[in-house]
């Protein structure tokens, strides 16, 4: 029964907007995504060669994380047509799944209870909701990690060897989707630490797990560097000290603990009254096989550490947090509904102290009935940015009217990768600056056709002069398509 109730509330949520394209919160991400799996589909399922759409003239092979998600969604459009919501569809199967592993794996190493309250928890995180419908890898790498920890705890337990195969698999899969989920072996080497204490190390099994995780993975990123190599490029993966991982002034910065701590995880991810639950199951005693969880949390705070600029500015990276702050939640909701209940044993002091705990249950009590509202109120104002009737909707219906099947474009996104994939185009990014003559000159000499992009990003002068060089095709008060060169 309490799986079903999971299931549905699970279900439910993750369905709304099922039908949405790509747009709204981090649809860059989605957009990109959605690119790698169109370009399998019409390019040839050749899954060791992702491609994306801002590539320019060249076919746009790109250095990525293992792009198994993209294709498979590509598998799902040459079967039953090109929809946008297949990949909303294959989020939903991992978001919904990961809460049913999580129900198992706390049950097993917590309680019945703490299980059901943390396996809730997620069913309703504001961002394990949005992310585990949206066309991106997050939702199944958060299940593959779920599922590692999960079966690496039963191999352990009783030995057989299919539970250490599995996790392998599961454990190198995430990986294989976001690099960063090697942070997994700690929690890992906890577990086996504490089957095994110091013969950990001599465990050949040990030791072939790690060979059947690590090799995939050096071997998948070893190749999607060579295609960096090749073409220049790349999503960022190895980008030390810039953009995402390896910068760590940060860390000296009251900002960058509020950012993510406080705004993305305490906010966006578990609700303050999530977070509240986390930090006072924290606090609570726990028995050597709920020790998993403190590791996993450990793990994370030294991935967020490493991926400083990356956990700072994407909220998504803060996801995998959700997974063990669920396990403390459950615990701190499944005792305070206890204690609330508890009957005196009639000493003053027994008195008091009941009438302590009572409170602090009844504090956490009304934290608990907080999550559900504060994660509606989020997920409404996210939900509202995905409107099929957007300025994106409108110029890619343009788009696919006036511009030809191949034909390249210059799109005037600033980098936004939306606005290529919703015009069905392929071709360059640009921003309003970039626009000079010689800049438009060698596109067309590439073989650009046509300019498109928002009027938003211009003053009046500004278009009225480009577009009185360039003949206009389409025009809206919010975007414009513009011809460079003749058919």
């Amino acid at each position: 029964m309490r799986r079903a109730i999971l299931l549905v509330v699970a279900l439910g949520l993750r369905l709304v907007h099922v039908e949405a394209p790509v747009a709204g919160h981090h649809a860059w991400r989605q957009a990109d995504t959605a690119a790698m799996a169109r370009n399998f589909n019409e390019h040839g399922m050749r899954l060791l060669q992702p491609q994306i759409d801002w590539g320019g003239a060249t076919p746009g092979y790109v250095e990525s994380e293992f792009p198994i998600y993209s294709w498979i969604l590509a598998v799902a459009h040459r079967a039953f047509g090109v929809w946008d919501g297949w990949g909303r569809v294959l989020s939903i199967v991992c978001g919904v799944a990961t809460v049913l592993a999580l129900y198992d794996l706390v049950r097993r190493r917590c309680s019945e209870a703490a299980a059901w309250w943390a396996a809730l928890f997620h069913a309703m995180a504001p961002l394990a909701v949005f992310f585990g419908r949206a066309i991106m890898p997050e939702a199944a790498m958060l299940l593959c990690s779920v599922l590692a920890v999960s079966w690496f705890a039963l191999w352990m337990d009783d030995g057989k060897a299919r539970y250490g195969i599995l996790a392998a698999a599961a454990t190198a899969l995430a990986a294989l989707l976001k690099l960063p989920a090697l942070y997994l072996g700690l929690p890992l080497f906890v577990l086996a630490w504490q089957k095994h204490g110091r013969r950990t190390f001599m465990r050949p099994a040990l030791w072939l797990f790690a060979l059947a995780v690590l090799v995939p993975v050096i071997l998948w990123y070893r190749h999607a560097h060579e295609i960096y190599r090749q073409t220049g490029l790349t999503f960022g993966i190895w980008g030390a000290g810039t953009d995402k991982w390896g910068d760590f002034a940060p860390l000296a910065t009251l900002k960058f603990y509020n950012d993510v701590f406080f705004k993305s995880i305490a906010e966006r991810h578990l609700t303050w009254g999530g977070f509240v639950l986390c930090i006072a199951g924290l606090w609570m005693r726990r028995r050597p096989k709920e020790r998993v969880f403190d590791t996993w949390m450990v793990a994370l705070l030294v991935y967020v550490g490493v991926v400083t600029i990356g956990n700072q500015v994407h909220d998504y990276y803060q996801l995998p947090f959700a997974l063990p702050a669920a396990a403390f939640i459950g615990k701190a909701v499944s005792w305070a509904w206890t204690a609330r209940r508890a009957a005196s044993t009639g000493t003053a002091r027994n008195v008091a102290v009941e009438r302590r705990s009572r409170r602090i249950a009844m504090a956490l009590l009304v934290c608990a009935a907080a999550v559900p509202i504060l994660s509606g109120l989020r997920l409404q104002s996210l939900w509202r940015k995905e409107s099929p009737d957007s300025v994106l909707a409108r110029l890619g219906a343009a788009a696919h009217a006036v511009v030809e099947p191949g034909a390249l474009v210059v799109a005037v996104d600033r980098g936004d990768p939306v606005w290529l994939y919703r015009s069905g185009a392929k071709g360059w990014h640009a921003s309003p600056e970039s626009l000079t003559p010689g800049f438009l000159q060698d596109r067309v000499a590439d073989g650009a056709r046509y300019l498109l992009g928002p009027t938003s990003g211009f003053d009046a002068e500004r278009l009225r002069d480009l577009l009185a060089v360039h003949e206009p095709v389409a025009v809206d008060a919010d975007w414009f398509i513009a011809r460079l060169a003749p058919r």
